[in-house]
This record gives structure tokens, sequence and C-alpha cells, in this order.
């Protein structure tokens, strides 16, 4: 028989109540971390171990580093959810193990507006607005060579072709561009009813305008983007990341943007979050170089529906059903047998 199922942490404080109180009133004990969610230190593993501990659920910050030993050491630990889209710092493979389930929350206002976010990137790099601008304050005015680039007719190449990108292609589909994307895990078929040509990555990176980034980060998609990837690309094409910052070597960006490899990049994500004040990303000329810090997805009600979809993933799983937002699905039969035998 399955036992009671009650306790859920909350790592920090999140930016409202909505999701302490919806899991108050559906009957659980909720503990609330003292970390803040947006800014201030990160719990290291053993805060987290002493937070977490016989909880059956933990809703953690994106940010928190939910190691092995985190994983090992919570023995009724059932699910770790995250109310955005990401869970890169969760370790997938330590919860399959120990039959963790591992679900994020794929809720509209985060892809929708990763989609919008990545289309007024593209529009701001291809029209030279941020030269543009900094050249007008300066009392520099109409320079034939600053005029921006005719959207129309060029190839946006989308690597990754998951929720973000399809809601990227959609917005697209009436400005008359061309769309190709790579991804392994997608076949040709389905990327073409969204409008978009399937290629190889060396193909989408020689031929596309803007490359767009869409990937979760994994031990395939770290460094994806370095110098030998930067090379392929035309020198007056633009590279957007709206996805991990791991996936882009910073490093190589850099050196590729000082020496005119490509024309342009734009960032939202980056290695380590706060950007750190030495990266050499703050030394590129910032007329060739957008940076924003991780939030221009990110709507005035952005954690509405990431938060409602957690809390409804929580009590799915402490009552035995499994939901669809599960990323390790290898772990569900281990779930099962230890907790819903």
């Amino acid at each position: 028989m399955s036992r009671r199922y009650s306790k859920v942490v909350l790592t920090r404080e999140p930016p409202h109540a909505r999701a302490r109180d919806a899991l108050i009133e559906a009957g659980y004990e909720v503990t609330v971390g003292p970390f803040n969610w947006y800014s201030g230190g990160d719990p290291n593993s053993e805060e987290l171990i002493n937070l977490i501990g016989d909880a059956d659920a933990a809703l953690v910050c994106p940010r928190d580093k939910i190691d092995a030993r985190v994983i090992e050491a919570c023995p009724n630990l059932q699910v770790l959810v995250c109310a955005v889209i990401g869970v890169d710092k969760i370790d997938q493979e330590a919860a399959t193990r120990r039959g963790v389930l591992v679900c994020n929350s794929p809720a509209p206002e985060n892809f929708i507006g990763l989609a919008e976010a990545t289309i007024g990137l593209i529009v701001v790099l291809m029209k030279g607005l941020k030269r543009n601008e900094a050249e007008a304050r300066d009392g520099i005015w109409y320079r034939v060579e600053n005029r921006g680039l005719m959207m129309q007719g060029r190839t946006v190449g989308l690597v990754g072709l998951g929720r973000v990108a399809q809601e990227t292609a959609q917005r697209l589909a009436g400005w008359g561009m061309r769309l190709i994307g790579y991804d392994p895990y997608v076949d040709a078929d389905a990327a073409r009813r969204f409008g978009v040509e399937k290629v190889e990555l060396e193909d989408l990176l020689a031929q596309s305008d803007v490359v767009s980034l869409h990937v979760v980060l994994t031990s395939e998609t770290r460094d994806l983007i370095s110098m030998r990837e930067l090379k392929l690309m035309k020198p007056q094409a633009y590279l957007v990341n709206t996805a991990r910052g791991g996936v882009v070597n910073e490093a190589d960006l850099a050196v590729a943007l000082n020496q005119d490899v490509i024309a342009g990049a734009a960032l939202d994500v980056f290695v380590n979050e706060p950007l750190e004040r030495d990266s050499p990303l703050l030394k590129v000329d910032p007329r060739k170089l957008i940076i924003t810090p991780h939030i221009i997805g990110h709507g005035q009600n952005v954690e509405a529906g990431g938060f409602d979809m957690a809390v409804d993933t929580i009590r799915s799983i402490l009552s035995g059903k499994v939901p669809k937002t599960v990323k390790n699905s290898a772990a569900i039969d281990r779930w099962r047998a230890r907790f819903h035998a």
C-alpha cells in the first residue's frame, strides 16, 4: 500500500505566494527555503540536503545545483520540479538511478515569450539598431555603411526544433524568410509541418544569415558553437542565443567578434550568471554584441503559468500519476517500484 505523501519544499521564496498557497490548500506540509528566487547567494549541496531532507517533492529554482549527493541524501524524494523550461542544473542521471522524476514547466508564457524575444533580437541585429543609436547619440548622422539588411529573402537557421524554435518559425512565417533547422531528434517531415527545412548543422551554419540557438544544455550541446563552427558561418552573419550559456564557447565568440569572423551576436544566457566582470564578452565592441541578463524572454507575468504547472505536476506525481512534463522517462519504472508499488 502506498504511504501518504505530504511534505513539499520550495527551495527559495517564490516571487509571489501563488505556488505556496496552492500547495497548502491541497493539504501538503510546505516548507520554504530562506534564499531569494532571483538574487543573492545560491545554496550549496549541504544547505539543499538540510532543506529538502525527508520531503516528498521539491520545487527548485533553475539556479539550484541539484547534484547526486543531494538526490541520494533525500530518501523520500519523488520529484524535482522547476517552474521554467530549463532543468540543466539537476543531475538527471543520478535522479534516474534513484527513481526520482525530474520535471520542467513549459508554460506558454515561457516558450512564447522566448520566441518573441528571439525575433526581437534578430531584428535589432539585422537592422543595425545598436550601432545606429550609438552613432546618433554621438552626433554621427546617416552613414550609408550603417544601413541594415532586408530580412525578406534571408535565411534563419534554427538549432534545436523544440517549442521555442517552432513558435519562432511560426512568427517568422509571414516575413518572407527562408527557415532551415538542425535537430537530430526531429525528423524532416515534422520540421516541414512548421515551415522549416531540415539540414545538417554544418550546412545550416554555412547558409544562414542568422543562427538562432534553441537547445537544452547537455554533454552533446556543451560548446556546440565554438571557433570551428563560427568560422563556418558567413562573415556578415549573426548569432542569437536565448537557450543556455554553455552551448556557446564564450571565449571563442569574443575572439570571433573582435576579428570580424561574424558580424554580431545577441546573448541572453551565459556560462556563469550573473555574467562575470572579467568575461571577455564585456571587452567586445558593444555595437557588435547585445548582452541582456537572462531576462529577454520573461514577460511581466511569466511566473504564473510556470508555477501553476509545477504545482499540478507535484499533485500528479504524489498521487501516483505521471505528467507529460517528465524529462527523465527512464526513471518512471524505478519511481513506481519505490513509491507506488
